[in-house]
């Protein structure tokens, strides 16, 4: 009996620990091995997705399968060998999608798949809050051989393998800019539709940093697909 009751607990300890390696990022399952259909992109994202994009990143045939079947138009990147902490594999640059972005960007393809889901979700919030849809998305940059937050010394940033993007604002079909550091705080329309912005990017990204997290984040939303998970 006691060596049952060991058992058990061991098998229920294995199992929380497997949940919550899923929930943190820590564990992500190859998309051959999820017990749901393969990941599409056109699809509204469900409460899965952020597990599917997670799996996605684990398996570059199925990523690259998936930006195939979306209507992302894209160029496959060389790899870029990993030097010091920084480099890039299975990296794509949007040619063309739903919108327009400020300038162009090499981001790895778990965290294009998450872009180009995103891109649906914010048309979707600004079409529900400001009553018109989405053009352009301004952003300040992806890939950048750098550690966390600039810092000469410590981790390097998700930037640094292409693996994060930092957001800082949308323009509008009607013309209108939102600004994050602009609009970010008060009750206006586009002050709720930027919140709007960054709950819902907790749902697809592992981690989601904007001005409530800190100052060095007053001015953007720094969304990545590393192993941290983080909605602030």
């Amino acid at each position: 009996m006691v060596g049952c009751a060991r058992g058990l607990a061991i098998v229920l300890i294995a199992v929380g620990s497997m949940a919550i390696g899923l929930q943190q990022s820590w564990v992500r399952i190859p998309a051959g091995w999820l017990p749901w259909e393969d990941v599409n992109l056109e699809a509204p994202p469900g409460g899965m997705a952020r597990y599917q994009l997670n799996a996605l990143s684990a398996d570059s045939d199925a990523c690259f399968a998936a930006l195939d079947h979306s209507g992302l138009l894209y160029t496959a990147l060389p790899v870029r060998p990993m030097q010091n902490g920084c480099g890039l594999t299975d990296g794509v640059r949007f040619d063309q999608s739903n919108v327009h972005y400020s300038s162009g960007f090499d981001l790895s393809c778990g965290m294009a798949a998450a872009l180009y889901w995103y891109e649906a979700e914010v048309d979707r919030l600004a079409r529900e809050q400001l009553g018109t849809g989405l053009a352009r998305i301004n952003h300040l940059g992806s890939y950048a051989c750098r550690n966390i937050n600039g810092a000469t010394a410590g981790r390097r940033s998700q930037h640094a393998t292409a693996n994060a993007i930092d957001i800082s604002g949308f323009v509008l079909m009607d013309g209108r800019s939102v600004s994050v550091l602009a609009d970010w705080t008060g009750e206006s329309d586009e002050a709720w539709f930027l919140h709007a912005a960054h709950k819902s990017a907790c749902g697809l990204f592992n981690t989601v940093l904007g001005p409530d997290y800190n100052a060095l984040h007053a001015d953007h939303f720094h969304f990545d697909m590393g192993r941290l998970r983080a909605c602030r």
